[in-house]
């Protein structure tokens, strides 16, 4: 009787721990990094933090050419945010007077997204 509780007992500890490591898996949030685009006023990289199938951050990495182009990221790249974590997916809305720089992000969002494998909710 004792070996068939210590065996109960080893199962159930088992199964504990393979639901805990499931769950935690579950809640880890994962980072992916889009390519790096090129464009006329400097390279765009999206990356993306997903967890649980939901886009939960994004950072947009620019490194502009001038102070025009800085202050243009400036304005640009809180409203990019903000249109991919409300549509979750890379079908965003461009930002006027920032047509290229949103293009550029939108491209490298769309490439990483396709490398995590994300798929929009309809």
């Amino acid at each position: 009787m004792k070996n068939r509780s210590l065996a109960a007992l080893l199962t159930t500890s088992a199964l504990t721990a393979a639901t805990a490591t499931a769950a935690s898996a579950a809640s880890t949030t994962h980072k992916y990094k889009g390519p790096v685009v090129d464009m006329r006023w400097g390279p765009v990289q999206a990356t993306v933090y997903i967890k649980s199938k939901k886009i939960v951050k994004v950072s947009i990495s620019t490194a502009p050419e001038n102070e025009r182009s800085t202050f243009i990221d400036q304005q640009a790249v809180p409203l990019l945010k903000d249109e991919t974590l409300q549509a979750q997916s890379s079908t965003i809305d461009l930002i006027s007077g920032a047509t290229m720089t949103s293009e550029a992000f939108v491209e490298s969002l769309q490439s990483v997204l396709l490398k995590a494998h994300f798929k929009a909710k309809s």
